[in-house]
């Protein structure tokens, strides 16, 4: 009996054997048994709606893919997962490099991942293109301790809001395609970014990349939780309005009262992450990425009243969060703990945090 298929099928190519394999697609449309299979299982499955950590290799010419001057163009790969002991799923993808100053400073620049998709029979495969993925910048333990550390600010925000980027932690075995015969270079943890379609219809809202907007067409409740969310975890290398480390989603149904919601993305350069190679912009008035500057907008203290009293309330969940996870090491749960302390201890005095809010508003 086939146990129930993970989302990661839809992105992959089906091998029942070394000796036979199978194209995804070409199954989906042959064998009956699969096909009913496969859409039974799916139908309401979510690829980011899971704790578990999965397992994949990918395969590139990485040394190749680190050197290309070029990132606007996808190389050849191929990313495995193994389903079992005798089921391996593969599928070709494009993969290339991301992120102008990480290529520059890291041994491992972030990935996008490019799923081709336009001859897929799946519909639900079809909703899949283009993802993120967030590795070690270098290798050993303290670079993955930041990774880990991204990866659970993502995990803070969702717990804060819906309207946020859901993420999945995986576990990748890297196959220099580029080296003799092939080379297992490393195996390190990483996360997927949900894409930013699937998170728009997940909130039944599309994309909009081109309206500009200003601060009072956003809801109260969305922009105070960016500018608050940020605030908290040290980060300013964000802005709603010029769409940096910013998306912008808008309602599927059309009104006269336009409410635009901001999802901010990309926390490797916050306080609460605090890698070495992030500084804080020449313009802004701190030294270092662990002190706090908000940068929201200035209005009314009174006004941002409902969303600190949220912060208040999901105060124990964000602290379980980092306690619970088993893959931070003691340092590194003490480090984000006093990041946290020194937050609600800021909240907790009412004249003091009426100043942070007022100082450097905009």
């Amino acid at each position: 009996m086939i146990r129930p298929i993970l989302a990661l099928t839809l992105f992959f190519t089906l091998s029942f054997s070394s000796q036979a394999q199978h194209d995804f697609d070409e199954l989906y449309e042959s064998n009956a048994v699969f096909k009913d299979h496969i859409e039974s299982h799916m139908a309401n499955y979510q690829l980011f709606g899971q704790e578990s950590i999965l397992e994949i290799k990918i395969k590139s010419d990485f040394k190749k893919l680190n050197n290309k001057k070029d990132t606007s163009k996808y190389q050849k790969a191929v990313i495995e997962y193994a389903y079992n002991d005798t089921v391996t799923i593969h599928r070709k993808i494009g993969v290339r490099a991301r992120g102008n100053f990480r290529r520059a400073n890291c041994s491992y620049p972030p990935l996008k991942l490019n799923f081709p998709k336009k001859k897929a029979k799946l519909d639900l495969l079809k909703s899949f293109d283009k993802m993120k993925m967030v590795g070690n910048c270098k290798s050993g333990n303290t670079y993955e301790q930041y990774l880990l550390s991204e990866y659970y600010v993502y995990k803070m925000l969702n717990i804060m809001t819906d309207s946020s980027f859901r993420v999945r932690l995986i576990r990748v075995n890297y196959y220099d395609t580029g080296k003799k015969r092939g080379k297992i270079e490393s195996q390190r943890y990483a996360f997927l970014i949900e894409p930013t379609k699937a998170m728009a219809d997940r909130l039944k809202r599309h994309i909009d990349e081109e309206t500009k907007f200003h601060y009072g067409q956003f809801p109260a409740e969305n922009r105070h939780m960016v500018t608050i969310f940020n605030y908290m975890i040290g980060n300013t290398d964000f802005s709603i309005l010029a769409r940096h480390n910013m998306k912008t989603i808008m309602p599927n149904v059309k009104s006269d009262y336009i409410l635009p919601l901001a999802i901010p993305y990309d926390f490797d350069y916050c306080g609460m992450v605090d890698p070495p190679y992030a500084i804080p912009a020449d313009i802004l008035p701190i030294d270092d990425i662990t002190q706090r500057l908000f940068r929201g907008p200035c209005e009314p203290f009174e006004i941002y009243q409902p969303t600190l009293t949220k912060f208040r309330t999901k105060k124990n969940q964000l602290y379980d969060l980092i306690s619970n996870a088993t893959l931070l090491d003691k340092k590194t749960k003490v480090r984000m703990t006093s990041y946290l302390d020194s937050f609600f201890e800021t909240l907790d005095n009412e004249s003091r945090l009426k100043k942070e809010l007022a100082v450097n508003c905009k």
